[in-house]
């Protein structure tokens, strides 16, 4: 059986607990705004008990730009694994984080 994931406080630089992951299920409509568009707020459930996901940060907006490249590496390799299967999400993939 796995260990569960440290905290960060006892893992500080390795692989620590550092988000809460909800999955998105859908909208539901909370009325028109002023200028009589519909608003929607989203609707969260929790990831299932037990379950791992790892968090990658894929913009520029992080103070460590190494990492953030990085990061970019990972999920065009992730896109590469997944071409056959599901091609539509790697093309996404790709065209939103290119390897520049």
């Amino acid at each position: 059986m796995k260990q569960p994931i440290p905290v960060k406080e006892d893992n500080p630089n390795g692989l620590h607990k550092r988000y809460h992951i909800q999955k998105y299920v859908g909208k539901e409509f909370i009325g028109n705004n002023f200028f009589g568009e519909p608003e929607y707020k989203p609707i969260l459930e929790d990831v299932d008990e037990g379950s791992e996901y790892f968090v990658m940060r894929l913009d520029v907006g992080g103070s460590d730009l190494l990492h953030v490249r990085a990061c970019k590496i990972g999920v065009n390799a992730y896109a590469d694994a997944i071409q056959k299967h599901l091609p539509e999400l790697a093309k996404d993939l790709k065209e939103r984080y290119p390897l520049i």
